[in-house]
């Protein structure tokens, strides 16, 4: 576990499999997730929040008859406090550009710093959103 110091003066830990988070509430620490194809992609604060990348980027829509998609979609797990021990949903949809793999990974990351930092001001994350340019924007549901 990767302990990193943040700008505002507490830690965030990344990239994580046993939760303080969880841990802290009286819940079974060990994160899990659809998908073990991918490194493990986690954010906690360590005391009101944990998110999980919770399974590998599927293209989006998903429909075999769309051809080739242009955009993948990210599903997130993450829990907190306000809402006791649920596991509440978001998705992050992302431009599909063919990169290789690690750029989609770091790409992943950032997208997981930014969901972090919605989870510090709110404790609701909306169900759908899209990245551009660095952003994520609401998608209607």
């Amino acid at each position: 576990m990767e302990i990193v110091p943040i700008e505002s003066g507490y830690l965030e830990y990344k990239n994580f499999s046993l939760c303080r988070h969880c841990v802290g509430q009286g819940e079974e620490g060990l994160l899990s997730r659809l998908s073990e194809s991918m490194p493990m992609i986690s954010r906690s604060d360590g005391a009101l929040f944990h998110l999980v990348l919770a399974d590998r980027p599927v293209p989006y829509p998903a429909e075999r008859n769309c051809g080739r998609s242009e955009r993948l979609s990210l599903f997130f797990w993450y829990s907190h406090v306000i809402h006791g021990a649920s596991t509440r949903t978001t998705v992050v949809v992302v431009p599909n550009n063919g990169r290789e793999r690690l750029s989609l990974f770091r790409r992943i990351e950032r997208i997981a710093d930014l969901l972090t930092d919605k989870l510090r001001d709110c404790p609701e994350l909306k169900t759908m959103y899209e990245l551009e340019q660095d952003q994520l924007f609401e998608l209607p549901v």
